[in-house]
C-alpha cells in the first residue's frame, strides 16, 4: 500500500535531521572498521566518506584527519565490553559443556578479529593498552557463568579460562590451523576430555615401567 504525502513528507524530514556530533563520529567509526579490515592505513577519505554516505569534508570537521579516526576506529574494535557482555549472556541454565562450548566460540571469534585487524594495520607493537590491560574481567563473568558447575571441574574456573584462552588463541594464528584446520567441537573436546580415552574404556599396552 502506498503511503500519503504526509507520510513521505515525515521520513524525509527523518532522513534529513541532523545527527548529534557523537553519534555522527559513532556511525562513522562503525563504517570505517570495515574498511580498515580491508585496506588497513591505505583506505582513502573518498572510501572512508562513501562508506559513511557523506562528503569528505564532514569526515574532517568530525575527526581532525584521516589518523585521529582511525585511532578511534582502533579503540572501538578493541573495546573489550561487548565481548565481556557476550559471555554474561550465555545462558546460565545450559549444560557446562555447552557454556564451554559457547566461550571458546567468542574468544576464537575475537582472538581472530584481532589477529586479522592488526595484520591489516601492521600493529607490530601489539593491541593498544585497552587490550593489554583488559585482564581479568572476562574471567570474572566466566567466574559467574560457571559457578553453579564448579563440582564438575577437575580445575578451578580460573585455570579453565586460561585453558580456552591459550586454545582459542593459537587455534586463531592461520599457520597453526595447517594442515588441518581445527573446527570449535573438536577443541572443546580436547579442553573438556582431553586425548586419552575415559579409564577403563582402553587395555594397558603391556610394557614395564
Amino acid at each position: 500500500m502506498s503511503r500519503s504525502v504526509t507520510e513521505v513528507q515525515e521520513a524525509n524530514r527523518e532522513r534529513a535531521r541532523p545527527m548529534a556530533p557523537d553519534d555522527r563520529r559513532a556511525a562513522m567509526i562503525e563504517a570505517v572498521i570495515p574498511l580498515l579490515k580491508q585496506h588497513g592505513r591505505d583506505v582513502s577519505t573518498r572510501q572512508i566518506a562513501e562508506a559513511c554516505g557523506v562528503a569528505e569534508g564532514t569526515v574532517f570537521r568530525a575527526f581532525k584527519d584521516k589518523e585521529s579516526l582511525i585511532t578511534a576506529a582502533i579503540e572501538a574494535y578493541f573495546d573489550p565490553l561487548p565481548f565481556r557482555t557476550a559471555i554474561a549472556s550465555i545462558d546460565p541454565d545450559l549444560p557446562v559443556e555447552q557454556k564451554l562450548g559457547a566461550v571458546l566460540r567468542l574468544l576464537r571469534e575475537r582472538f581472530s578479529g584481532v589477529i586479522g585487524f592488526m595484520s591489516a594495520l601492521r600493529m607490530s607493537d601489539g593491541p593498544p593498552p585497552v587490550v593489554r590491560t583488559a585482564g581479568a574481567e572476562w574471567i570474572d563473568r566466566l567466574q559467574e557463568l560457571l559457578a553453579p558447575n564448579v563440582d564438575e571441574l577437575a580445575v578451578p574456573i580460573e585455570l579453565v579460562a586460561y585453558h580456552l584462552r591459550l586454545v582459542a588463541f593459537a587455534s586463531s594464528i592461520p599457520p597453526f590451523n595447517i594442515p588441518h584446520r581445527f573446527s570449535d567441537e573438536e577443541l572443546l573436546a580436547l579442553v573438556a576430555h582431553g586425548v586419552l580415552k575415559p579409564e577403563g574404556s582402553h587395555r594397558c599396552s603391556g610394557a614395564s615401567f
